[in-house]
């Protein structure tokens, strides 16, 4: 007579839950390994084995529908953990909101701010490391059917030394441990959501050391849950194996193991990598297990397969069974094992009618749940929180990075001209190295800012560009050209009612109405970033009858109301010498730029 095979149920939406909530503890991780300046590719196989796991867990499965819910979840996941990294590090050193800086990656790699080999390589890594996590536990959960045929008439053959003891079988029931899971489980996960609520938290508020050194805290506390609440799991998963009592013997069945005996099968369901549990086994499967552990128990029992085979350790005799301890969820055992001595067994309150020893109560309901262990969690998780919130503290110095007065100067944004009030001398006096910003080739220089700017009466504008001994002052002081080892910037600031975008198309068009002669195929778009309202522009033209090439960067930055600095710097790259890849990474850092190595050429 056919049998249909019962399935395990599956609950997607808690799967869906376990998944998301185990992609979360890589997002973590791959953040917090990144920033301590580690590589964070491996930390891709606990974002795939977090998610998987997580949905197998809650779910009570992993079935393929599960397994391409938890992939997607994963692809998405690994993308903003390591973008979010990424932002995390830039906002360090750019003084800016983490927010901030995680929209503008993506222009920061297509315009060179950012290394993109660097950018990519490192995500190929860790999507890389996510799949070692990812295959092997989606194979690992899905395989349940590739065993071969059962042997027939082996599980109930008559036993050679007469009839089977007498045997009462008592499988364990998980949903009766399901309350002190479910709070080990999420004792565990409890520090996780503070950890990410601190690093939103800082995303948006610009803060650095304080949140994140806080979110380790709450990570540490989940760790140190993990050691504490481990014992209790694993109690849990202890209602697993089969508990059957033969005349005054208790045995202990692993199914899995028994069912991996040729002559003793009962099931074609794997155990190797998902154990076997009495209730996802079919009526037909479990009267085929009972015959197969009645007759192990039979041989055992007459000595015909000896102590420590492979057989007693599926079937365990629990002699001389003994209790020495009871509380609300286990009976703390011993039993005799070789050479007189004794060994501990903890057994689960899971087994309905089930005790160990007679005179003790049975199990009749599911045990309690330890509530006390997600008090623990929180008392934990705010202690060490608070902890490494005020070591980060320290480290920022008494308060938010976000409002230090003295942000580092090498990595900002983009060049910061700030109003220098100088009424009585000449700006070409005050024509300088900007040694003070550890410049050897780059210049300082005043130029006149427009009346109104800055709200004051023609403030000077200090301008980054090459040094040299004759810089020029153009529009009556409003403007200032520099020409060194190959590079020459000019420098202004223009009125607009625009944005920096329209700065920079300005310029581009004022250089076309005076007929430059333009190389159009290395003409490239104008990149526009908005949060910091910074344009850049990259063209190439021709000069001296078609003679000399020249390549542009034609950059604007947002200054004061309405007001733009505006730099054009070009490359003439048959001047260009030994100090020119020195003055260019200067510029580069001046003006926040990656700007493009140009090869010299020979002037002839």
């Amino acid at each position: 007579m056919e049998t249909k095979q019962k399935a395990r149920p599956e609950n997607v939406v808690a799967g869906v839950v376990g998944a998301f909530l185990g992609s979360l503890l890589g997002v973590v991780c791959t953040v917090v390994i990144g920033q301590l300046g580690y590589v964070a590719s491996i930390s891709g196989l606990i974002m795939a084995v977090g998610a998987l796991k997580g949905y197998e867990l809650l779910a009570g499965r992993l079935s393929k529908k599960g397994a391409l819910i938890s992939s997607v979840l994963i692809v998405v996941m690994t993308w903003l953990a390591h973008r979010l990294g990424w932002a995390i590090a830039v906002a360090s050193e750019l003084d800016m909101g983490i927010f901030d800086c995680f929209k503008v990656i993506p222009s920061m790699v297509k315009t060179g701010m950012l290394e993109s080999t660097a950018y990519w390589g490192d995500l190929a890594m860790l999507y890389l490391f996510t799949l070692l996590g990812a295959v092997p536990t989606i194979i690992g959960g899905l395989r349940s059917t590739s065993m071969p045929d059962l042997p027939q008439g082996t599980a109930a053959s008559v036993f050679q030394n007469g009839d089977a003891p007498e045997a009462v079988f008592y499988p364990g029931s998980i949903p009766w441990m399901r309350p002190l899971r479910l709070c080990s489980s999420l004792s565990i996960l409890l520090g996780l959501v503070p950890a990410m609520i601190l690093l939103f938290a800082s995303a948006a508020g610009g803060i650095t050391f304080t949140p994140l050194l806080a979110a380790v805290g709450c990570l540490i506390s989940s760790v140190i849950m993990m050691c504490i609440a481990l014992p209790t799991i694993q109690l849990c998963n202890n209602a697993m194996p089969l508990m059957v009592r033969a005349g005054s013997t208790i045995w202990k069945v692993n199914l899995s193991a028994l069912n991996a005996a040729d002559t003793y099968r009962f099931t074609k369901k794997n155990g190797a990598i998902r154990v076997l549990r009495w209730d996802i086994l079919t009526p037909e499967e479990q009267a085929q297990a009972k015959a197969s552990i009645q007759r192990a128990i039979a041989l055992l029992s007459s000595g015909q397969v000896m102590p420590g085979s492979a057989l007693s350790l599926a079937v365990l005799p629990l002699t001389n069974l003994r209790v020495v301890k009871e509380n609300h969820w286990t009976w703390t055992c011993v039993y005799s094992v070789a050479n007189g001595k004794e060994k501990k067994v903890l057994i689960p309150k899971a087994y309905q009618g089930f005790a160990p020893a007679p005179g003790l109560e049975t199990a009749q309901e599911p045990v309690p749940a330890r509530w006390g262990l997600l008090g623990l969690a929180v008392v934990l998780a705010v202690l060490l929180g608070a902890a490494g919130a005020g070591v980060g503290y320290v480290i920022d110095g008494g308060g938010y990075r976000s409002n230090s007065p003295d942000p580092a100067p090498v990595f900002t944004p983009s060049a910061q001209p700030t109003p220098t009030p100088m009424p009585t001398p000449d700006p070409r006096d005050l024509f300088h190295v900007a040694e003070e910003l550890g410049y050897e080739y780059t210049a300082v220089g005043y130029i006149k800012a427009p009346q109104g700017m800055y709200g004051a009466e023609a403030p000077y504008v200090d301008a980054h560009v090459p040094y040299s001994e004759a810089p020029e002052y153009l529009e009556d002081g409003y403007a200032i050209r520099s020409s060194a080892h190959g590079m020459e910037v000019t420098v202004k600031v223009v009125q607009s009612d625009g944005n920096a975008e329209n700065v920079v198309n300005l310029a581009y068009e004022l250089l076309v109405s005076a007929g430059a002669d333009l190389y159009d195929e290395a003409v490239y778009d104008t990149y526009y970033f908005d949060e910091y309202d910074v344009a850049v522009k990259q063209i190439a033209y021709f000069e001296e009858d078609r003679t000399k090439v020249r390549v542009a960067v034609l950059y604007a930055d947002y200054k004061d109301d309405g007001f733009y600095l505006s730099s054009c710097l070009v490359y003439q790259p048959e001047l260009l010498d030994d100090e020119y890849p020195a003055l260019l990474a200067e510029l580069s850092d001046a003006y926040a730029l990656n700007l493009p190595e140009i090869e010299p050429m020979d002037p002839a």
